[in-house]
């Protein structure tokens, strides 16, 4: 079985924060999509065209001949929410579920299992076919909810207070929320956040095992802070 991290849970300010980078890039998306839409607005372009030029690219249709014109949008559309109290919502849940990987060490694998389940879970709702586009942070909510879930499932929120509330009782909870959720959605939408949640149990199975998926981008990521480190030439 691997030691998944010895390393300390990271400051909130800290650049190896994965939880706050998660948090930053889907408020940055949110807020960059949003302004796009004012400057349309503001040059009386009809509503039709900034959906066509912004919000179609980035988010992830279920018809091939679409998704072999922008196969980028299956890394895009779990970065582009719809709404905001849908936006808020997920990074709640993503905050609740990520602080217990971090206080487990394994911060460094919350981005991957965001990266994979979206990846996965995109990858089937294409296969399935659904009607309506796929956006949202969803499918990879659910995967860091279930992977914290079996990784850490004796984890307590609020220690202080009577012994604290198990996490199985928030992941039931946010389970049951979204069970209620699943009757406005169609079939395919349904099917790959629920593949979202095999991602993320698979992912960590595997992790205790020795196998470790994100392996190679914590290798890549440190390549790069190493190459854009300012060189001591003394």
């Amino acid at each position: 079985m691997q030691e998944i991290s010895s390393s300390e849970k990271p400051l909130i300010g800290a650049d190896n924060n994965s939880l706050i980078a998660l948090l930053s890039i889907n408020l940055v998306v949110y807020a960059l999509i949003g302004f796009l839409k004012t400057v349309y607005y503001l040059n009386s372009y009809p509503l039709e065209q900034f959906y066509a030029q912004v919000v179609h690219p980035s988010i992830l249709f279920s018809d091939f001949p679409t998704l072999f014109h922008q196969p980028w949008s299956l890394l895009t559309y779990n970065w582009a929410q719809d709404g905001f109290w849908i936006l808020l919502t997920n990074m709640l849940w993503l905050t609740a579920f990520g602080i217990v990987l971090q206080e487990s060490n394994a911060n460094k694998h919350l981005f991957p299992i965001y990266f994979y389940s979206g990846l996965v879970g995109g990858i089937i709702y294409c296969g399935i076919g659904g009607k309506a586009p796929l956006m949202g942070a969803g499918i990879s909510v659910m995967a860091i909810a279930i992977a914290a879930m079996t990784l850490r499932p004796q984890y307590r929120w609020l220690k202080n207070m009577g012994g604290g509330i198990p996490l199985w009782v928030l992941v039931l909870g946010y389970l049951v929320i979204q069970a209620f959720s699943f009757k406005q959605m169609e079939l395919g939408i349904i099917v790959a956040q629920l593949i979202g949640a095999v991602t993320g149990f698979i992912y960590i199975l595997l992790l205790k095992k020795g196998i470790d998926l994100g392996k190679w981008m914590h290798q890549l990521l440190h390549l790069m802070n190493n190459s854009l480190a300012p060189k001591n030439n003394s």
